[in-house]
């Protein structure tokens, strides 16, 4: 079962919550973003541990997957959100994502008696998926954590040269308002590919 992107971006305040998505949108988000570098992938993440790393990049691969673009893994998502866990979220908030990255990786090792990066695809999203319900082993906090974590994948993969230059579509003018559009008219939601 693959995730559909758009699924993914039927709402980042849906998928993050309000609170997350006014804090992805502040100035100090934005003033962070344009610091970001995307680097070649292999810096060392200030906040997670490798294990913990492993397991966020395997998330943001399976939040955004690889298709004829690449997933949110292949453009370090999982590096970009420990920038901006660093740049802009408190210390608490931080904690909350490595508590929830470490759930998921002693739930994998509980229930499949083997890690989250070497399970099966299945058992990862089927553990994902009771994360999201709030179901057992998964607390309302663990919930919380995850929705700020899906936001920052999301968030990070489509200010990404490739996500917004192959996924979304951009138009530098759009040519005016029009109203009620069906969304198979577009095909895709609009870049800011003017900045690359």
């Amino acid at each position: 079962m693959k995730i559909s992107r758009r699924d993914i971006l039927k709402g980042v305040s849906v998928i993050a919550g309000s609170a997350t998505a006014s804090v992805l949108l502040s100035s100090k988000s934005m003033a962070a973003l344009s610091t970001y570098s995307q680097g070649n992938g292999k810096e060392k993440p200030k906040l997670f541990s490798p294990l913990q790393t492993e397991v966020l990049k395997k998330v943001c691969e399976l939040t955004i997957p690889k298709t004829d673009t690449p997933s949110a893994a292949d453009v370090n998502c999982h590096h970009f959100v420990d920038h901006q866990l660093q740049a802009v979220f408190t210390p608490n908030e931080g904690d909350a994502i490595v508590e929830v990255l470490n759930k998921i990786a002693h739930s994998s090792e509980d229930k499949y008696a083997t890690g989250f990066t070497a399970a099966k695809e299945t058992q990862q999203l089927e553990l994902l998926t009771a994360l999201e319900a709030k179901e057992s082993p998964f607390t309302d906090q663990h919930h919380q954590a995850f929705k700020m974590l899906k936001g920052l994948i999301v968030f990070g993969y489509y200010t990404s040269m490739p996500g917004a230059t192959k996924e979304l579509t951009y138009l530098a003018v759009p040519g005016g308002f029009r109203g009620s559009v069906p969304y198979s008219e577009i095909g895709s939601a609009y870049s800011s590919k003017a900045f690359y």
